[in-house]
């Protein structure tokens, strides 16, 4: 015992002896390690969180694209929808025998960076992450109105929201967005508490309110909203129709057409003279239709024939469709609460055995093209097209690790020349030879053992100083736990390849010193 500790004393003393030469090495060092540590942490990290961002939904449903696509856009709203799922074929999947409950997510909206998901109230009873644990809110509530708005806890606490606080949602994904939703702004009801996932970087709305919101939207000039000409098609009231029902019905009652007179009212008197046979040949194709339709005498003045009654009456449901609270109370899917598009579903089925048949339903779905992946499977093909990114990563790093140890062995051979004298002194007092061999090996692991500290005391500075930024893009972070078997696996190895290379100038050493000891009469 008292010869290691002396080995270990001499040893720190010729280190700081040279000291400048030392420096560098520990620092080449350190930066090979904290890029191998980095690597495999970032690797563990993102297998893990990835893994338990989602658990408890069977099936996720969207618009054919591919399954990582799907699978990064609905969980992690990574990417952006190419298109959406039509509220039919929500119903016709709702209708499936084996499908146990359903909850759309509908995406596009965004509050200074963070995304807005549409959803329903049962998102927070039916989504689950890690090991099933449950969404839990740290204050406050669900949205029960239209103007509530849940907060992921990263959400709120960058923004620094409370209960209450009032949000305007813009338009697209942007941090900045020329397109704001402020003719209906939103109050915060519920602050969930922190996951580690895509949760608590996202704000939660019902899709009522977010379908209000585009609704609301659609009127405003300039905008090419479905809900905008779905309106101005009920106002005009026959932009469809044909030719000469659009003439009859233009000059033949005013006032059914004009719904706004006074904006009108210096064209029709521009026109009036112009087209006033068109007038008469109007009123008598209108005396012809009363004449094919006698019951309907009493709303003939509305009803020129019968295509321009399925204009009105489309021209009325897409008017109702826009109306500023959203809410199409004739197409809303009762067991769904779906009535516009949406971007994806989260699926749950009754059985385990019967995922694999509804996903092959949904895939061969003759309505609309659909995909519906396990999200299981979709991870390990993720893993799968990453694998070789991450092998590589590995492979340099190792690489930069072992050119490192080769710098380290290097110095210590180009330091022998001036150790001669350092190496005949310890001879002089009776230091063996196996003595002198040690020295050179416990200055290697010595070296590398302050490498790996200052590249782990620099792996955790730098995982505090990404974590707000990590955070706020992907909504997760870092966990300051950096030791894993397999990097645990990476240092032993470490160590043993220093072991190895070590012996290289101790062997030198080792002859140095046996040549003084022989010279001296020493072994």
């Amino acid at each position: 015992m008292g010869h290691l500790r002396a080995l270990f004393n001499v040893a720190g003393h010729s280190l700081r002896f040279r000291l400048g030469g030392v420096l560098l090495t520990v620092v080449s060092v350190a930066l090979s390690v904290f890029v191998l540590l980095a690597v495999e942490h970032v690797r563990q990290e993102a297998r893990t969180g990835f893994a338990s961002s989602v658990s408890g939904v069977d099936l996720i449903v969207g618009a054919r694209t591919g399954e990582i696509n799907l699978l990064l856009l609905s969980v992690f709203r990574i990417g952006n929808a190419t298109s959406n799922i039509s509220p039919e074929a929500v119903d016709a999947l709702a209708g499936q025998a084996n499908i146990e409950w359903i909850v759309p997510v509908s995406l596009g909206d965004s509050h200074r960076g963070f995304r807005v998901v549409g959803t329903t109230v049962d998102y927070f009873e039916r989504y689950q992450y890690g090991r099933s644990q449950s969404l839990q809110f740290s204050a406050g509530r669900a949205f029960a109105a239209a103007e509530d708005i849940v907060l992921g806890s990263e959400v709120a606490r960058q923004l620094r929201y409370r209960i209450g606080n009032p949000i305007v949602l813009s338009h697209g994904v942007a941090d900045e967005s020329f397109h704001q939703h402020d003719q209906q702004p939103f109050a915060v009801s519920g602050i969930l508490a922190p996951t580690g996932t895509p949760i608590d970087n996202a704000l939660f709305a019902s899709l009522q309110a977010i379908d209000a919101i585009h609704d609301d939207g659609a009127r405003e000039p300039g905008q090419d909203e479905e809900g905008h000409h779905d309106a101005e098609a009920h106002d005009h009231g026959h932009n469809d129709a044909p030719e000469g029902d659009h003439t009859a019905e233009e000059h033949g009652h005013d006032a059914k057409v004009h719904t706004d007179e006074q904006q009108h009212h210096t064209e029709d008197h521009e026109h009036e003279h112009e087209h006033d046979e068109d007038h008469a040949d109007a009123a008598a194709n209108e005396n012809g239709a009363e004449e094919d339709h006698p019951a309907d005498d009493h709303h003939a003045h509305d009803q020129p024939d019968a295509s321009h009654q399925e204009v009105k009456e489309g021209s009325h449901h897409a008017a109702h469709r826009a109306q500023p609270d959203g809410h199409d109370h004739d197409d809303e899917h009762p067991h769904t609460g779906v009535s516009r598009p949406v971007t994806a579903l989260l699926v749950g089925v009754n059985s385990p055995f019967a995922s694999l048949r509804v996903q092959r339903w949904i895939n061969e779905y003759t309505g609309e093209p659909l995909l519906a992946i396990l999200p299981g499977v979709a991870l390990a093909q993720l893993w799968e097209l990453v694998g070789t990114v991450e092998d590589t990563l590995r492979g340099i790093s190792l690489l930069v690790f072992v050119s490192a140890l080769f710098g380290m062995v290097a110095m210590l051979l180009a330091s022998m020349r001036e150790r001669g004298r350092e190496i005949g002194i310890l001879r002089s007092i009776g230091a063996p030879s196996l003595f002198i061999l040690g020295l050179l090996v416990v200055e290697a692991l010595l070296i590398v053992t302050l490498g790996i500290i200052t590249a782990i005391a620099a792996l955790l500075v730098g995982i505090a100083l990404v974590n707000n930024t990590l955070a706020h893009e992907t909504g997760m972070s870092l966990s300051m736990q950096v030791f894993y078997p397999s990097s645990m696996t990476a240092l032993g190895l470490i160590y043993l390849t220093t072991l190895l290379l070590s012996l290289v100038p101790a062997w030198r050493a080792y002859r140095i010193s046996t040549a003084v000891g022989a010279g001296s009469g020493q072994v």
